[in-house]
């Protein structure tokens, strides 16, 4: 008599499962003509504005010692 296993395919072994529990539910294309499940919330306006720095950045040229040559 042939042995009978308890194996559903659609459940994969141990490493498909950590992989598919890991990589969350699949993500699927809408279907044509349907509505959108969630609408994208609108974008919100800061509260207080961003803080400005003013800078200002100067160089000098200084004078070099100049090898004597012999």
């Amino acid at each position: 008599m042939a042995e009978i296993r308890k194996y559903n395919p659609e459940t994969g072994n141990a490493i498909a499962q950590a992989l598919s529990a890991a990589m969350g539910e699949p993500v699927r294309p809408r279907t044509p003509g349907a509505p959108a499940v969630k609408p994208h919330p609108a974008k919100q306006e800061p509260t207080e504005p961003p803080a400005v720095i003013k800078m200002r950045i100067t160089t000098q040229a200084r004078p070099q010692d100049d090898a004597e040559d012999d």
